[in-house]
């Protein structure tokens, strides 16, 4: 059986908000607000005259911390007590998957609102638990993607441009994280979202460079617009669409592991990520121009390609056998990789990778 989660309407576009009211009416009349005091205080003056102007009630509710199982019960208790028939989500993607959470357990529609391009959060039907640490916990799937999304390219263009790098991080290691899972004949599903995830690496490699130096100056360019669709409609179309099947998402994987790590908890949820991709080069064994080639491309887009670069310092061969430890893939899950996965394994790829990562940050500085 083929499932696809989608949101009923994606729209990217320039002062959205301004106009969303009527949209928002649609689907409810009594709104709970859920958003971070800066994603309120720059899309407040926006979207709150709509809603007023098209009768929809609302109560605004800040959210600052971890997306935790008790912060999601404390906000769908929210969402009773108001009488709420649907929440609207404003931010990143803490914000975003605490309200998809709650607005499921309160029994209501959500409309996520992002604020900045750092993940697929505002689309996919998926939240991720975390403990108030900021550790990670567990996969929470939805029922249903969003009923809205709306993206306002105006509020996503004027934020700091380190959240669309981390956006366009957490896209390009989709395809590449999708592709060892294809060994063999691919099962629908799978070939689906090779190809889509193929279409939005594609589309990064031509034009993510020219948007993250676009990105925060307010500048709506086809590159950015473009760039935008790709990390919040692409990276989740590929992955909205399932089988059952299990696939091992090994450098989402890493990513989990380095969140047990507080000196790593500065880092963006992309930024991990794509330094999980360089380790599953590694253990993929690819070939030193592959590797070269991928680094050059996260080089020229100020990524992290360093345990340093993520916060990470101290006895690494300690550090990077903790988090090696730490991977959790499913054993039915890593019989589809073409390629061995172990402890010892993964410590030494991690060792690989971040010696590879200075070796490029060395070689980039004598050119410049």
């Amino acid at each position: 059986m083929i499932t696809l989660k989608a949101p009923k309407t994606y729209i990217r576009e320039k002062n959205i908000l301004d106009s969303a009211g009527p949209l928002i009416a649609e689907i409810g009349q009594n709104a709970l607000i859920i958003g971070g005091n800066t994603a309120l205080a720059l899309t407040g003056k926006h979207l709150l005259p709509s809603l007023d102007d098209a009768g929809v009630h609302y109560h605004v509710h800040t959210f600052e911390g971890e997306c935790t199982a008790a912060a999601i019960a404390r906000y769908a208790r929210l969402v009773r007590e108001t009488g709420a028939d649907c929440v609207i989500g404003i931010g990143g993607g803490r914000v975003l998957d605490l309200a998809k959470a709650a607005a499921e357990d309160g029994g209501v529609p959500v409309i996520s609102v992002p604020t900045v391009a750092a993940t697929c959060a505002a689309w996919s039907a998926l939240t991720i638990i975390y403990d108030e640490e900021g550790r990670y916990v567990a996969p929470r799937p939805l029922k249903e993607s969003p009923l809205l999304v709306l993206a306002d390219t105006v509020v996503l263009a004027s934020a700091p441009a380190r959240y669309l790098k981390a956006g366009i991080a957490d896209t390009i290691v989709k395809w590449h994280e999708a592709e060892p899972n294809a060994a063999g004949r691919p099962d629908l599903s799978l070939s689906i979202g090779l190809s889509v995830s193929w279409l939005a690496l594609d589309l990064l490699h031509e034009q993510a460079v020219e948007a993250s130096r676009e990105a925060g100056s307010g500048a709506i360019t086809q590159a950015f617009t473009e760039t935008v669709d790709a990390v919040i409609a692409l990276a989740e179309l590929a992955g909205s669409i399932t089988q059952g099947n299990p696939r091992v998402a090994l450098a989402h994987s890493i990513h989990n592991s380095l969140t047990f790590l507080p000196a790593a908890h500065g880092s963006l949820h992309g930024e991990k990520v794509i330094f999980g991709l360089i380790v599953q080069f590694v253990l993929a064994g690819k070939s030193l121009p592959e590797i070269k080639e991928l680094l050059s491309f996260l080089n020229e887009l100020s990524l992290p390609v360093t345990l340093e670069q993520l916060g990470i310092s101290g006895d690494i061969s300690v550090l990077a056998a903790k988090v090696a430890e730490g991977v959790v893939i499913e054993p039915d899950a890593q019989k589809q990789l073409a390629f061995e996965v172990s402890v010892p394994l993964l410590k030494e790829a991690i060792l690989t990778a971040d010696r590879y990562g200075r070796e490029s940050l060395a070689a980039n500085a004598l050119v410049s």
